[in-house]
């Protein structure tokens, strides 16, 4: 298992959230679990959305089946996205 961290800076909050909120059974589906949706304190257009999924390679098979569709329902085409695969140590 492996928690998936996406991080960018977002335009438009709002219509982040809804993307998510549209995609969120979606990304269920295809293994995504306890998905998170998280804005930063300092800075209100810093989004994280984060998921744990049974490895990087199937987070990477949804990606890049679904992430171009949700990119143009988020708004966050050509953004810069921090992308962070963490591994349980405890």
């Amino acid at each position: 298992m492996v928690l998936v961290q996406f991080r960018v800076t977002v335009p438009d909050v709002a219509k982040f959230k809804a993307a998510y909120e549209k995609w969120r059974d979606t990304f269920e589906q295809d293994g995504a679990g306890d998905q998170r949706l998280y804005r930063s304190e300092s800075d209100p257009n810093e989004i994280t959305m984060m998921a744990e999924w049974e490895s990087h390679d199937a987070m990477m098979v949804s990606s890049d089946k679904r992430g171009d569709a949700f990119q143009a329902d988020a708004g966050t085409q050509g953004l810069e996205w921090e992308t962070r695969i963490w591994h349980p140590v405890a």
